[in-house]
């Protein structure tokens, strides 16, 4: 649905916890466009490098959860965020399903009280005390964009829109509720919660997450038109 994620031989690789790691050079672009601030580009550079941690984190939950019913996984993180992949040739039920796709965003909850808890800690015994106060204001920015990404971005990724985690629980939940066409009510719940939610986002000036739902919602709709070409 998000387009091709090709190996490239810019690819960065790497592995953790046993599990083979690739980033696409589009994912450093994307991520520099959404935080772009061309008065100091070491806060570009921060918001980078916590984008980064944070979706690796949140793949790592899908992950690892995947690993721990027994299908290999691999993550690739790519112009729109990132993919943890698995084959689960046996023992797939819809309860291992939403497990998998909520331990994503559970994962970021748990590196957003982390991070909290680090923050409260440090100022509380001024552990920055000592730094510059150019240094204190780009230790503030990384909390925050940490805190932010790992909250904000977790619970709009809950919403019941696919291709997000939210879009997957649902559709497991459509799946077994109406055993025929389940899919199709998934699809159409998306439809309808991307299209408010683009309409919500643009009206508040939040144009990048307004064009990413419109984005979703056109997908579905795509989607849902081929499925009643094939029904």
């Amino acid at each position: 649905m998000l387009g091709n994620v090709a190996p490239t031989e810019f690819d960065l690789r790497f592995s953790l916890f046993g599990i083979p790691i690739r980033v696409h050079p589009l994912f450093w672009v994307m991520a520099a466009f959404m935080g772009w601030y061309p008065n100091d580009p070491k806060i570009t550079l921060i918001w980078i490098a916590c984008v980064f941690i944070s979706i690796l984190v949140h793949e790592l939950g899908h992950a690892v959860m995947a690993k721990y019913f027994g299908w290999p996984p691999e993550i690739v993180l790519y112009h729109f965020g990132g993919l943890a992949i698995y084959q689960p040739y046996s023992g797939l039920t819809t309860q291992r399903s939403i497990i998998i796709s909520a331990a994503g965003p559970m994962a970021g909850f748990g590196l957003y009280g982390t991070i909290f808890f680090i923050r409260y800690i440090s100022v509380r015994y001024g552990m920055w005390d000592g730094f510059s106060e150019q240094a204190r204001v780009y230790i503030g920015v990384a909390f925050y964009d940490l805190l932010f990404i790992n909250l904000i971005w977790g619970l709009i990724n809950l919403a019941p829109v696919l291709p997000l985690d939210g879009g997957h629980i649902c559709e497991d939940i459509c799946k077994s509720v109406k055993r025929s066409r389940g899919d199709v009510l998934a699809i159409q719940i998306s439809m309808v919660v991307a299209g408010g939610l683009a309409a919500y986002f643009f009206m508040h000036q939040q144009r990048y997450a307004g064009i990413m739902f419109a984005l979703f919602a056109f997908f579905n709709f795509q989607a849902y038109q081929q499925r009643n070409r094939i029904w």
